[in-house]
């Protein structure tokens, strides 16, 4: 779905500016232009203690940076899934093998070479995610202007932005600049442990791990992004936020939950 490309842009420079201690629920909701607002993904984001718990109407992911690892828990099923990304990838790459060896038993002999093609391809994605995206040039120029517009977005005032690679606008960012930078999080780590994650499930541009990017969103709270891709906006913005210090409870998974496998989780939903 395109609008999950746009899931981590907006929560990944919150993570930038808000004070993880503190507690923060956040709510936004993310869209594609083509489809309309109706179409809304929404959103819950809780931060608090190097804890980043994401709730969608299907699917709730956690990321915690304390203990490295990400749980993934689907509300309907009551089953979820832990482990870090190293398991992430060894489970996905097993289900990929046991899907390519199904499809072989049954394949034409001339397309069984084609098959075992493909599938290598996505098994060499799952450990280098940048062949997957295969939309970054050799070189770049990122340049970031700050326009002299300004929008109330969720009871703020946020200055827009144009984020421009080689001329093209590829983003419009609207930060609340009243709103300064802390370190409570850390980012760094953030993509260091989490970033392969992030990557494979095509949730972030090229040019977001870009340093002049990460500086950029140090300047303030983002409240709404308008990214674009040949075609179609892909649009987030915050629709609510509140800071509170959260039940340690909401980052637990609950006791009635079964742990099971990725496969059995079900990611395509």
């Amino acid at each position: 779905m395109k609008k999950q490309k746009s899931l981590f842009i907006i929560i990944i420079t919150l993570l930038l500016n808000l004070p993880a201690t503190a507690g923060w629920i956040i709510t936004q909701q993310s869209y594609d232009s083509d489809e309309g607002s109706e179409t809304a993904l929404i959103e819950t984001i809780y931060l608090q203690d190097n804890i980043m718990k994401v709730v969608q109407s299907k699917m709730v992911t956690m990321f915690d940076l304390n203990t490295e690892m990400i749980t993934i828990m689907s509300p309907a099923k009551k089953v979820y899934w832990t482990g870090k990304v190293a398991d992430y990838k060894k489970e996905i790459k097993e289900a990929m093998r046991s899907a390519m060896e199904e499809q072989l038993k049954n394949a034409p002999e001339e397309q069984k070479e084609m098959i075992q093609k493909m599938y290598k391809g996505m098994m060499e994605s799952i450990d280098d995610p940048s062949k997957f995206a295969g939309e970054e040039p050799e070189e770049y120029d990122l340049q970031i202007e700050k326009t002299p517009d300004k929008e109330r977005v969720a009871g703020r005032m946020a200055h827009k932005y144009a984020v421009k690679v080689n001329g093209s606008v590829k983003e419009e960012a609207w930060l609340s600049e009243s709103d300064k930078p802390h370190e409570e999080f850390d980012i760094g780590k953030f993509y260091d442990v989490f970033g392969d994650f992030t990557s494979q499930a095509n949730t972030s541009a090229f040019y977001q791990n870009d340093e002049k990017y990460i500086e950029f969103a140090k300047k303030g709270f983002p409240l709404k992004s308008i990214s674009y891709f040949g075609g179609y906006e892909s649009i987030s913005e915050v629709t609510n936020l509140k800071k509170e210090n959260i039940d340690t409870s909401k980052f637990k998974v609950p006791s009635d939950y079964k742990k099971v496998s990725l496969l059995e989780i079900g990611l395509e939903e």
